[in-house]
């Protein structure tokens, strides 16, 4: 033990003599530990689960097969007929999310609601009975993490519903990039019946004794026959989608800790190689005059053992830093989802390879002395490195390089779609678009709205402006709606009929079985409720939301259905309401109506948002068949909306116009026009289903004004900000107003944006280690090449010759590592393409950036070695002692 630690002081006062040589060495390996622990940390953060171990073990998903959008949700009768079989699940559990209009913290908010039901309630430790539970997130946002009363109520959907507690932090969802606000219990008969076939469940099962997922599959294939179209996946806290993406990205940025990892060992090969070779007289003289070589084995091995734990320390130091550093650079959003979660395997693993290569190349020199006779070591033409050695040494400069080359490409390439990404259709047709989302009160509705655009086009450069329900570039807010197409057979039902009026609520019990009764919307369209004995002869509770027509040849909208009173005679009876118009409750009996023919109507799922009339010019979007909203109301004010060509083609066969979709509470709405839309963005991959209500018909309490401007710069947001803020009767909610570039960062281009940030950061060590060792390299290459110098400024040689003498050398290494580089590139840019669709075929300067930064780094790597060159002096280098 006393010679061991002697060694490593012997060790650290060599170190000391050759500071250039032992600072190099700590900050190649500080560097190659600190940022592979980081970015291998943020990359496996990425895909590393949040949620408790039991939360995810032994638990999977299952998706239903869509043949246009990949796995995804399953439709109600579906999960029905997988609870009724046996799949070999210990449990079985579904949730549905949808949009809901909220009244929390006297602010009324459209916030993400899942109905969960028991099973999976249970497995996600929430307490939900007959009321809801809130998200952490929202509870720290709105609540000011204080407890909620013991009575406390919120407002769903006009509801009053009782608060029964707060999810846990970790939970953000069912898949945490769909975030739930609300959590419910969903009524034990599922949704309504007219929903049933809708696929919008998200289901999780648990397997029987943490069996295999292929012999669940298996079972549940099996059990369903020839209707199949279901599949299996370990649970992961994340959807089909996210999963994909962020596993693209985790391998990209795990290649790119490795290439830094790899660069990080050439150099500390590279600079112990040297070392070697500069002592190999040393050592070959130490070993002729007696020296044993497990001595100098033992030195050599103190030595790497001092450099590598030294260095490993410091990187360990580097990487905590960065893990507190990286996310300053970020937005808030990006900052709270940014996960570093370090693999201690890979951490030993690393550290491990260094001190390896530190110990191999730190005991070359013994090795590779081969004779021990001293007239032969004391020969100057002895020493110098072998042909061999310097090839290796060249090799190794130049495939660090070609590693700094493909990282710069990949940076330029990711930051170039970024960049492109930012041009979307909006700012085509805009400008440079400002979002102002604010809310209404409910007794200023839409008059302030009108009077906040009027307010913001007052400001300087604006030019047209919009409404929308939901923002630019957010996720889809997807809901279920029934097709009833324009055309249909009719059939004669004969029913009584019954003339509205209020004292008509002692004919059937409140509330209806199914939909609604009569409102203030029902004055302008013509809308009836129908009891059950009616609805049995239509479409049962299905019913709600079709239309019949009357003995008069009207179409009436069927809202509700309800049970009719004991005293009431067991017939069909419409309850008939139009315009308001109401005479008694006298039973006009056996009238004839025309309705549908009584079969299932297929379902939709389509992308909602609530749009002001100028809408679709503001973003660009054309009209290619019936009316938009600015040609007038609904026909005799019955509900209206227009759907994409995408949700057109799909769910229309291409006639849209004249249809009409029946959401799940019964929500009648025609369709009138049909538009087509480019994508957001080029990051957009596909234009989604999509349909768009009128503001005047479904406004909402918070809305999001889309203001074009000729130049979105601080100054015109805090102008746009001064204005709307005087506009009276705007609610409690914050005024929230930031550039349409702004928001694209912070929400759908994030990942992209983080991706960009940490590959960035990966390739600048990359370039300043690559830089390092190619200093190393031309340093010792000039330094073995001092004689060859040394005559050539004997016999006249400019020192501007030996200068370019130099540089040439590493320009020479430069111009390889460009070549090998290359084929690479394009295999790079192809997988790349899939993180980054939006960039398309590479720019000019994406192909010159690597080039550049390479010959930069030749400048700067040559320009210690070149002048040490043309400082040689001849008399001295040439005496045979200096060699």
């Amino acid at each position: 033990m006393p010679v061991f630690l002697s060694g490593l002081r012997y060790s650290m006062r060599g170190y000391l003599r050759t500071p250039g040589l032992a600072l190099a060495l700590l900050f190649t390996i500080a560097l190659g530990i600190g940022s592979t622990v980081a970015v291998q940390g943020f990359a496996r953060g990425l895909t590393a689960h949040t949620y408790a171990d039991p939360v995810i073990d032994g638990v999977v998903s299952v998706f239903g097969q869509d043949p246009q959008s990949g796995p995804g949700p399953i439709s109600w009768d579906d999960y029905a007929s997988i609870r009724r079989g046996d799949a070999g699940f210990a449990w079985l559990g579904a949730a549905r999310m949808t949009q809901r209009t909220v009244r929390l913290n006297s602010q009324t908010q459209i916030l993400s609601v899942a109905a969960v039901t028991p099973a999976l309630a249970r497995h996600f430790q929430l307490s939900v009975n007959h009321g809801l539970v809130i998200s952490h997130r929202l509870w720290r946002r709105e609540l000011h993490s204080e407890r909620p009363a013991a009575d406390a109520r919120i407002l769903v959907d006009g509801v009053p519903v009782r608060v029964d507690g707060v999810a846990a932090e970790w939970l953000e969802g069912v898949y945490r990039d769909q975030p739930v606000d609300l959590w419910m219990a969903m009524p034990e008969d599922g949704p309504p019946e007219a929903a049933h076939s809708s696929r919008n469940l998200w289901v999780l099962a648990g397997l029987a004794g943490n069996g295999p997922t292929s012999q669940a599959q298996t079972t549940l294939a099996t059990q369903r026959g020839s209707r199949g179209g279901l599949e299996l996946r370990a649970y992961t806290g994340q959807s089909p989608a996210a999963a994909e993406g962020d596993a693209r990205i985790g391998l990209l940025l795990n290649s790119a800790a490795t290439a830094v990892f790899f660069i990080a060992c050439v150099n500390v090969a590279s600079f112990l190689l040297g070392r070697a070779t500069s002592r190999s007289q040393e050592t070959s003289l130490r070993v002729a005059l007696g020296a044993s070589r497990g001595q100098l084995g033992q030195q050599l091995l103190s030595d790497s053992i001092v450099i590598s734990a030294t260095g490993g320390a410091l990187g360990l130091l580097l990487a905590v830093w960065t893990q507190r550093m990286l996310p300053a650079l970020l937005f808030e959003q990006d900052a709270e989802a940014l996960v570093f979660a370090p693999d201690l395997l890979r951490i030993g693993a690393a550290s491990a390879t260094y001190v390896g290569v530190t110990i191999a190349c730190g005991l070359l020199p013994v090795v590779a002395t081969s004779h021990d006779r001293p007239w032969t070591v004391l020969r100057s033409e002895g020493s110098g490195p072998s042909r061999g050695m310097r090839g290796l040494r060249a090799g190794l400069a130049v495939a660090e390089m070609a590693i700094c080359f493909l990282l710069v490409i990949a940076t330029a390439f990711l930051f170039d779609g970024l960049q492109a990404a930012l041009k979307t259709s909006v700012g085509r047709s805009l400008g440079q678009a400002v979002l102002a989302t604010m809310e209404a009160r409910p007794e200023a509705g839409l008059t302030y709205f009108r009077n906040a655009e009027a307010a913001a086009l007052s400001t300087t450069g604006a030019t047209q402006a919009a409404w929308a329900g939901r923002l630019p570039g957010s996720l889809p807010t997807w809901r279920s709606f029934r097709i009833e197409p324009r055309q249909l057979p009719l059939r004669d039902v004969t029913m009584d009929m019954v003339d509205f009026d209020p004292k008509s609520t002692r004919l059937f019990q409140s509330p209806p079985v199914a939909g609604r009764l009569f409102g203030y919307e029902d004055q302008t369209c013509p809308a009836a409720v129908v009891n059950e004995e009616a609805a049995a002869l239509l479409s049962g509770q299905s019913t709600v939301g079709r239309v019949v027509e009357d003995p008069a040849r009207r179409p009436v909208v069927v809202i509700g259905v309800v049970r009719r009173r004991r005293t009431q005679p067991a017939r069909p009876t419409v309850y008939f309401l139009e315009n308001g118009a109401s005479n008694s409750d006298t039973r006009v009996p056996a009238q004839r109506f025309r309705a549908p023919e009584a079969s299932p109507l297929a379902t939709a799922e389509l992308d909602a948002n609530v749009v002001s009339r100028n809408y679709f010019d503001t973003m660009g979007f054309s009209l290619t068949n019936g009316r938009s909203f600015a040609d007038g109301p609904g026909a005799r004010g019955c509900r209206t909306g227009i759907v994409n060509q995408e949700a057109a083609d799909r769910y229309f066969g291409g006639m849209a116009v004249g249809a009409a979709l029946i959401d799940d509470s019964g929500r009648r709405t025609t369709i009138t026009g049909v538009v087509r839309g480019p994508a957001l963005g080029t990051y957009q991959r596909r234009v989604e289903p999509a349909i768009y209500f009128p503001m005047e018909q479904d406004c909402l309490p918070v809305m999001t004004l889309i203001l074009g401007t000729r130049s979105a710069s601080k100054t015109t947001v805090e102008e746009v900000r001064g204005k709307l803020d005087v506009v009276p009767g705007r609610g409690q909610a914050p005024l929230t107003v930031k550039t349409l570039d702004t928001h694209l960062a912070q929400t759908a281009l994030a990942p992209q944006r983080v991706a960009t940030t940490i590959l960035g950061a990966t390739a600048a060590i990359g370039l300043l280690l690559g830089a390092l060792g190619l200093y190393g390299a031309l340093s010792d290459a000039a330094r073995q090449r001092r004689r060859e110098l040394a005559i050539r400024i004997a016999l006249g040689a400019r020192r501007r010759h030996i200068v370019l003498l130099v540089l040439r050398d590493g320009a020479r290494l430069a111009g390889a590592a460009t070549l090998t580089a290359m084929g690479g590139s394009v295999l790079l840019l192809r997988f790349l393409g899939r993180i980054s669709p939006s960039a398309g075929a590479p720019a000019l300067w994406v192909w010159l950036s690597a080039p550049l930064l390479l010959c930069v780094a030749v400048g700067v790597a040559s320009v210690l070695p070149a002048r040490r060159s043309v400082s040689v002096d001849p008399l001295t280098v040439l005496r045979p002692d200096n060699e």
